[in-house]
């Protein structure tokens, strides 16, 4: 299954690097030229990173104009291990239920999502 970013390879440093659990900071491009960064819960699997939102998110309207978008991982306990990962959102869904944000509220608070599921999507 394709990811909702554009597939990377990943060297294995890298992938152990993303298996940790940190939120990502994302760059959109405004309609101005300016850039939006925004923290967000992310999981990397297969080559691919996923992240989740609402429909209603700056982020997501920004690249449903222009796809390009940038990752960068920091590390919050030694700020200077970090990774940029630079790609382009070649799609995105629905998430019907919440299940992908449930799972990644999972990773992350290793419990199930408190907050609404409905108007959410994956990329």
């Amino acid at each position: 299954m394709g990811g909702g970013l554009m597939a990377v390879e990943i060297s294995p440093k890298m992938q152990e690097f993303t298996q940790e659990v940190f939120p990502a900071f994302i760059g959109t491009m405004r309609k101005d030229g300016s850039v939006e960064m925004v923290p967000v819960w992310f999981e990397q699997r297969d080559g691919s990173f996923w992240i989740n939102g609402g429909t209603n998110r700056g982020w997501f309207k920004h690249l449903q104009r222009d796809p390009r978008i940038t990752l960068l991982l920091v590390d919050p306990k030694e700020m200077f291990r970090w990774a940029q990962v630079e790609g382009r959102m070649v799609n995105w869904a629905e998430d019907p239920g919440g299940e992908h944000i449930n799972h990644l509220s999972h990773r992350y608070l290793k419990k199930d999502y408190q907050g609404p599921r409905t108007g959410r999507i994956k990329i």
